[in-house]
């Protein structure tokens, strides 16, 4: 995977720093049923590079929220594990008051970089996280409405992947009714996953 050196500034302290960017992203159109893009193991994902952590005050967000510079840099961006980068963004976005969609967001990306590092109690706890902020996002209108059918759907959905069965039933059934017809069919499918306590991740299929 080519990665490009990108001169960023910080925007809570200014401190400029060298961040490592892909200048491509590549969509296959394939998704699992967290809808999380899926390279069947033939390239690496992209979701470690989204996300930046300053190396002066330890801010971390989304890349696109660095502002990009031309001057030169000194310090560099710091390795750090990925989901725990998330994680603390998405505390800071919870202490600064942000969305909850937002929010919810950073935690399902933070779930999925926990997965590639096989921190699977901390990829559970981020899921819960993440359904709780999804749900409040669909409360309070911070979800955009071209993402709530998508929303809606994930919610059940990671209500499965936790392990919480009777939740995502109730969720889908609530649900079903009100999403497009390749939701629809995902959900039904899931519901019968969760029926026989299966909390794996499958294709994401359209019927």
């Amino acid at each position: 995977m080519y990665l490009a050196t990108v001169g960023v500034k910080c925007p809570s302290c200014g401190v400029k720093f060298n961040s490592r960017q892909l200048p491509v992203l590549l969509d296959t159109g394939m998704r699992n049923s967290e809808l999380r893009q899926d390279f069947q193991g033939k390239a690496e994902q992209f979701e470690p590079f989204c996300v930046c952590t300053c190396p002066s005050c330890g801010r971390a967000d989304w890349m696109n929220s660095f502002e990009a510079t031309k001057e030169i840099a000194v310090l560099n961006q710091p390795s750090s594990t990925p989901h725990l980068q998330y994680r603390a963004a998405a505390l800071t976005a919870e202490r600064s008051g942000r969305d909850f969609y937002n929010i919810g967001m950073l935690y399902l990306h933070a779930a999925w970089c926990a997965d590639d590092s096989r921190a699977f109690p901390q990829a559970r706890e981020y899921r819960r996280l993440s359904a709780d902020a999804f749900s409040k996002s669909l409360v309070d209108i911070s979800c955009p409405v071209e993402k709530r059918p998508e929303i809606e759907y994930l919610l059940g959905e990671l209500y499965r992947r936790i392990g919480d069965f009777d939740s995502c039933r109730k969720h889908f059934k609530e649900a079903i009714p009100r999403l497009p017809a390749k939701f629809a069919y995902m959900s039904r499918k899931l519901m019968r996953m969760a029926e026989l306590g299966n909390i794996d991740p499958i294709t994401f299929e359209a019927g």
